[in-house]
């Protein structure tokens, strides 16, 4: 196998960035955000007194400190390898300035005391940077056809995705705006009423219930038209079932009343669901196509 070793170092290392994200939103399900009110110490200390909150947005640094470094060693390793660094392309660069941004949006939202642009912003990126990991990894294993897949295939790829993006931004939002129980019932939002208004944190709770409907239907049919279509039609259909669980756990967010598990589950799957379709934008694009070592 290609760059066996480099491979499966990206794709531990998409595994940490993935608990990192989790992790990130425990540190907001826990209130811990400003926990260490400074950056890029803690009360001016390396290692702070520890107490809960503390310890959430601690570990969460130290967490993102070991990412980091970790994709500095991988890329150099890459970049000593001529055939590595081709059989990367564009992703290799591409995931370095996510993280550089990524870093530069973990400061700002402290420094700018959790604004719902940098929460927000923060959120993708890191996102984004995993999906980049991923792709990395699955370019380094070789993985996929190298032809060039359908069109329609594509298609659907493609507009799932910008749903999902939608959904990650909308989701964000909720949560740095406190408004994940705007709409205090489901599937109703208050008092029996379905649209009791558009606006506020309403009208922003409710814009990210219907995009999540959207896009588990989409999930669905992009499932069903590329069943049995190799690695594509693969990720699609556990995309479309973590789509499933995602609305599931949704609505338990707000029938219970967002405790800390589901908020954190929540989470869990929407990354989940962003890797899992960025394994399909790959096998569609025939990104992931055999290299030679």
């Amino acid at each position: 196998m290609p760059f066996r070793g480099l491979s499966a170092g990206f794709f531990a290392l998409c595994g940490a960035t993935f608990s990192l994200i989790v992790l990130g939103a425990l540190v907001r399900a826990h209130g811990a955000g400003l926990a260490c009110p400074d950056w890029p110490l803690c009360f001016g200390r390396v290692v702070p007194a520890f107490d809960l909150r503390v310890g959430f947005e601690w570990t969460h640094r130290a967490v993102a400190g070991g990412v980091a470094l970790g994709f500095a060693g991988l890329a150099a390793a890459v970049l000593r390898r001529p055939a590595a660094r081709a059989a990367c392309g564009p992703w290799l660069p591409a995931a370095a300035l996510l993280l550089v941004a990524q870093i530069a949006l973990g400061a700002l939202t402290v420094w700018h005391l959790l604004a719902a642009w940098t929460v927000t912003a923060h959120l993708v990126t890191g996102n984004l940077f995993d999906a980049c990991v991923l792709g990395i990894g699955l370019r380094l294993r070789g993985a996929g056809a190298p032809r060039e897949a359908p069109s329609a295939a594509r298609g659907w790829v493609a507009a799932t995705g910008l749903c999902l993006a939608l959904q990650l931004v909308l989701g964000g939002l909720v949560s740095s705006r406190y408004a994940g129980l705007a709409c205090p019932e489901w599937p109703t939002c208050n008092g029996g009423v379905w649209f009791p208004s558009f606006g506020g944190a309403v009208g922003l709770h409710l814009l990210h219930r219907g995009n999540g409907y959207l896009l588990a239907l989409l999930l669905g049919a992009a499932a069903w038209a590329t069943r049995g279509r190799g690695a594509r039609g693969r990720a699609l259909a556990g995309a479309a079932a973590l789509g499933a669980a995602q609305v599931v756990v949704g609505v338990l967010n707000v029938r219970l009343g967002l405790p800390v598990e589901v908020t954190g589950l929540h989470s869990a799957l929407a990354a989940g669901l962003v890797l899992s379709l960025a394994a399909a934008a790959f096998a569609s694009s025939g990104a992931a196509r055999r290299s030679a070592s």
